[in-house]
């Protein structure tokens, strides 16, 4: 079995191979919102009240090391796409 880092390490994997399959997450793409990488990475929860907050768990340390950029990084509502 694996350990639980290993599976969080696994969904951040996934979730970046998603961002590199959809064009508009493209370094030069307008980038696509949280909860359309949920859906596109098949990461719902179904719990109403917090759905979002595995992705945007997941998009943290991407974006902090530089692999993904925050559109409207003051905005409530970013957009997410590669930077490279």
């Amino acid at each position: 079995m694996a350990s639980g880092q290993a599976l969080i390490d696994l969904c951040k994997r996934h979730l970046i191979e998603t961002m590199q399959s959809l064009p508009e997450c493209a370094p030069d793409g307008p980038g696509l919102g949280q909860k359309a990488l949920e859906d596109a990475a098949g990461f719902e929860l179904n719990l109403p009240e917090y759905d979002g907050y595995f992705t945007w768990s997941l998009l943290v340390a991407p974006t902090l090391d530089g692999t993904v950029e925050a559109i409207q990084p003051g905005n409530r509502n970013k957009k997410y796409r590669l930077t490279h």
